[in-house]
């Protein structure tokens, strides 16, 4: 995909989510507070400021923490995704991430992430790229995605600065990604609505929910 498209469907997701972060407080009465699990300051800028009291960024490695704000409305977190038991159930207006979940490990981690944004998000924006679509996002390689890992690490010779590592290299980096199914997604937010972004096929999934009474 090119920049372009690439820009468009950033704004697209910023628009959605925004309008998300306007209804909660319309609902709470007041700003709300973030929980961006795994996020970085400078995607907020495509979100906007509006209706948000503070963005807590919690992310697993100290040189995320170290990024400048674009905000004093940020506050960094050292923490882990599969294990947010310094927050109690229900203690955030909004428990967020992108692009996150397919980093945190296997299927027993993914499984943790979600049941601990679950539990302590009113609402919800978790989005993660679509294992159905054929490009595969971080690489951006065809089909890579498709195949076991083996194959996926003989495929990085393909792509520009990984195509320069050695085998070990390459195959701790396509052992860190493991995209989800739409049914997949499902499955770890069996409750939620799941927003299905389309570039003819599927793209991404953003599982979302909210408080009784808030329209997604």
């Amino acid at each position: 995909m090119d920049e372009l498209t690439v820009n468009r469907f950033r704004a697209a997701r910023g628009r959605l989510l925004n309008g998300q972060i306007a209804r909660l407080a319309t609902h709470f009465g007041r700003p709300i507070v973030i929980l961006d699990v795994g996020g970085r300051a400078e995607y907020w800028t495509n979100v906007g400021f509006d209706n948000i009291a503070a963005i807590r960024l919690l992310n697993s490695e100290q040189s995320e923490l170290d990024r400048k704000a674009p905000s004093d409305l940020f506050i960094n977190e050292l923490g882990d995704a599969r294990d947010l038991s310094n927050y109690a159930d229900n203690s955030v207006d909004l428990v967020h991430s992108n692009s996150v979940i397919e980093h945190v490990g296997r299927w027993p981690d993914m499984c943790a992430m979600a049941d601990e944004v679950l539990r302590v998000g009113l609402s919800g924006w978790i989005q993660t790229p679509a294992w159905e679509f054929p490009i595969e996002p971080h690489f951006r390689l065809p089909f890579l995605h498709w195949f076991a890992q083996p194959t996926r690490r003989a495929m990085l010779r393909a792509s520009g600065h990984y195509g320069s590592l050695d085998i070990r290299q390459r195959r701790y980096h396509v052992d860190r990604i493991n995209l989800l199914s739409y049914g997949e997604v499902k499955s770890l937010f069996p409750s939620c609505e799941i927003f299905v972004e389309r570039l003819i096929l599927a793209k991404s999934y953003t599982a979302r929910w909210a408080p009784s009474g808030v329209n997604l």
